[in-house]
């Protein structure tokens, strides 16, 4: 993570929770709620904070103002990329953690598409387990008109979404996605009316969070582990991924409550 680097804001990434429901803001809509050097370390540090809270069940992310998820910064590109390998290599290698962290989180995380997302915000919402966008959210791979490759993990968020044939059209055309087409193409799971997103979102939220713990952890893992699977290895990890979950309290206690007609006392474990 990122410890020395400049800014001028105080924070642009913040977290609150809200009873087992983590809620992370980007909240540097004055930027365009840019990927900077700061947004990644606290990005980062927000994600390794939900890692080891076991209150939290399900996490929301989602950006204020009108750009939700903004591109990555002109500086980052100026002082960075645009420098030398080193360099370059440095900031993609921290982008590439974030976006690793994000991917193996304990919890879901139901991202929330309320404007436009761009270039590596698009991908960064992408790489959520479960999209919600409002109707008037817009997708932009931008990548390919300043001659660059989609970064932020975006050709793999894209390909295990839409395909292949369809992820190198949308990358190699970088035209606009409304959000009805992204439904369409399977880049979100539901459309919500214009200004509904988040109470759409948290609903969902916290209907997953009812759901024992470690069934919903289990389903996350093999899903975002599936292209590293053949057919034996991925038999093989849902065999110790179901004899983990039979062998939990929460099996134990749901097939008790079931027997005796009673709420189950969820343990997460």
């Amino acid at each position: 993570m990122y410890h020395n680097y400049d800014s001028k804001f105080d924070t642009v990434v913040k977290m609150e929770k809200k009873n087992d429901i983590a809620v992370i803001t980007l909240c540097n809509p004055e930027d365009w709620n840019r990927i900077t050097e700061q947004s990644v370390d606290q990005l980062t540090t927000v994600f390794e904070d939900i890692q080891f809270d076991k209150d939290i069940h399900v996490a929301l992310l989602h950006g204020e103002g009108p750009i939700s998820f903004g591109p990555g910064s002109l500086d980052i590109i100026k002082t960075k990329l645009a420098k030398n390998v080193l360099e370059s290599r440095e900031i993609m290698q921290e982008i590439g953690n974030m976006i690793r962290r994000l991917y193996s989180l304990r919890v879901p995380v139901i991202g929330v598409a309320e404007g436009k997302c761009l270039g590596g915000g698009a991908n960064l919402a992408l790489s959520t387990d479960i999209l919600i966008a409002d109707e008037n959210a817009v997708f932009v791979e931008l990548f390919v008109d300043y001659g660059l490759v989609p970064d932020t993990g975006g050709m793999y968020a894209l390909q295990r979404l839409v395909g292949p044939m369809m992820a190198k059209a949308i990358a190699m055309q970088g035209d606009p996605i409304s959000a009805l087409q992204a439904k369409e193409l399977g880049m979100v799971y539901q459309v919500a009316p214009a200004g509904t997103a988040m109470d759409v979102a948290m609903k969902l939220a916290e209907k997953i969070a009812k759901k024992p713990p470690l069934a919903v952890n289990q389903i996350k893992q093999l899903s975002n582990k599936m292209h590293d699977y053949t057919l034996d290895t991925y038999l093989q990890a849902e065999t110790d991924y179901m004899t983990f979950c039979t062998l939990g309290q929460d099996f134990k206690e749901l097939t008790m409550a079931q027997m005796e007609n009673r709420l189950p006392n969820l343990k997460g474990y």
